[in-house]
């Protein structure tokens, strides 16, 4: 009902701000037009009356002021006041103005144009004055037509413009309902979507315009969301799952040893409480850095750092970890990067463990700056991974068939914590095969 009343709203807003604008333009363009026709037709009106005036002149300079009463018409011959001659129409009418004293050069220019009423009667002449030898000639002409023009059309804007603004209301109103009716309907099938219904999608109008571009917009968001969800459930069940293996042998271990402590060594349970321990120590520190990263927490410490130099500390590492293995670290040259050095060792560290898992017998390390891009690969001589699977294996506790057993297995986050780091970076990780007959892991960071 709430939502029913803000629309409604919000159609009646658009309606008044229209109306009002509408309103407000109608008027002013009215009163516009009026002012123009009613200049327009004193300026016509004014011209008549010079015609007349220079027809009375002719007729004074031929007989005098009292021509004028041989000629229809209005005009007169004022002097000091007094009429001195004047046309039929004019013939027993006082002064139509007070000047004429014949030391005025200004009062002819300041009549011309003027709108004056005939003393003693409702006659309103528009006149033309000139100098001439007896005294001041006023002509004119009738003002009722140039009035009741104005009038007539005044009185149609009243009724127009209001007839005007109320339709544009109406059409308003009811264009906005119609526009806003997908609106509508697109909250009514967003208000139907529950967290655990995030498969819904609102039905698009397919007409193209904005209303439709949001109805799309909206599709692809409730996508984005229902991805989140899906992900996020399997990261808790993935999580969960994983964390119950070493809290699971830690209570076993814990167990047997309070019901026959003569029977597990102490050496034994040490050891197997601080393998646990470690395995899901590293397990929550990769869930929290992994939750940093989708948080967009995870923001490097960006200093220059040497790629190779790390490249060639982790070779060392896994020399010590792997005696069994080859570690190639010819490949290595001069490289850096703008980084954080302990996210990059981490990275490093990962696909390092991720290799001496797989590899058969060599391992090989190389860094080198290729089409404007730092580039590390570290390749092995495993069973590689499947085209199919290379961008799997940086999703969150993904492991292939060969290694899907946790002793040989690892946690399934180091790839995907390289992956995230990479990112924090403005970089990219990647799968492709190796050379040497296994997988190859790429990591490409910017320069620096």
């Amino acid at each position: 009902m709430g939502e029913g009343r803000r629309f409604r709203s919000v159609r009646a807003r658009i309606t008044v701000i229209t109306t009002l604008v509408v309103a407000v333009s109608a008027g002013l363009g009215g009163a516009g037009f009026a002012f123009v026709l009613s200049q327009s037709l004193l300026d016509q009106a004014t011209t008549a009356a010079e015609l007349e005036l220079d027809r009375f002149e002719a007729a004074v300079d031929a007989g005098g002021p009292g021509a004028l009463t041989e000629h229809d018409g209005y005009a007169q011959v004022v002097r000091d006041g007094v009429v001195l001659g004047a046309s039929d129409q004019l013939e027993d009418a006082p002064p139509l103005v007070t000047a004429g004293g014949g030391d005025d050069d200004g009062d002819a220019g300041d009549l011309t144009g003027r709108v004056v009423t005939v003393p003693g009667d409702d006659d309103r002449l528009v006149v033309a004055a000139k100098e001439v030898d007896d005294g001041l000639l006023v002509a004119g002409v009738d003002d009722g037509p140039r009035a009741e023009a104005v009038g007539t059309t005044v009185v149609l804007l009243l009724v127009a413009v209001p007839l005007l603004v109320a339709a544009m209301a109406l059409v308003t109103w009811l264009a906005v309902g119609r526009a806003l009716r997908p609106v509508e309907r697109i909250r009514l099938d967003t208000e139907q979507v529950t967290a655990a219904d995030l498969g819904r999608r609102i039905a698009t109008p397919g007409s193209g315009d904005e209303i439709d571009r949001l109805a799309q917009t909206m599709n692809r968001m409730l996508e984005r969301l229902d991805e989140s969800q899906r992900r996020q459930r399997r990261f808790v069940s993935d999580a969960s799952h994983e964390l119950r293996s070493p809290i699971s042998a830690l209570r076993q271990n814990a167990e047997v040893a309070l019901a026959y402590p003569d029977r597990l060594p102490v050496e034994r349970l040490g050891r197997t409480v601080a393998e646990e321990s470690a395995r899901m120590a590293e397990l929550v520190d990769g869930l929290l850095l992994l939750a940093r990263a989708d948080e967009r927490g995870l923001v490097p410490d960006a200093r220059d750092v040497d790629l190779d130099d790390l490249a060639l500390a982790e070779a060392r590492r896994l020399r010590t970890l792997a005696p069994h293995l080859t570690i190639d670290a010819a490949g290595v040259s001069a490289t850096r990067v703008r980084g954080d050095t302990r996210m990059l060792e981490r990275a490093l560290r990962n696909l390092g463990d991720n290799a001496a898992r797989h590899a058969r017998g060599r391992i090989a390390i190389s860094c080198t700056v290729l089409d404007g891009a730092a580039l590390l690969t570290v390749d092995d001589d495993g069973p590689g991974i499947p085209p199919a699977e290379r961008d799997r294996v940086f999703e969150r506790f993904v492991r292939l068939d060969d290694s899907r057993a946790r002793d040989s297995g690892g946690s399934g986050l180091g790839l995907p914590i390289v992956a995230s780091i990479a990112a924090a970076h403005g970089g990219t990780a990647t799968a492709a095969a190796s050379p040497l007959g296994g997988a190859r892991l790429e990591l490409r960071l910017p320069p620096a």
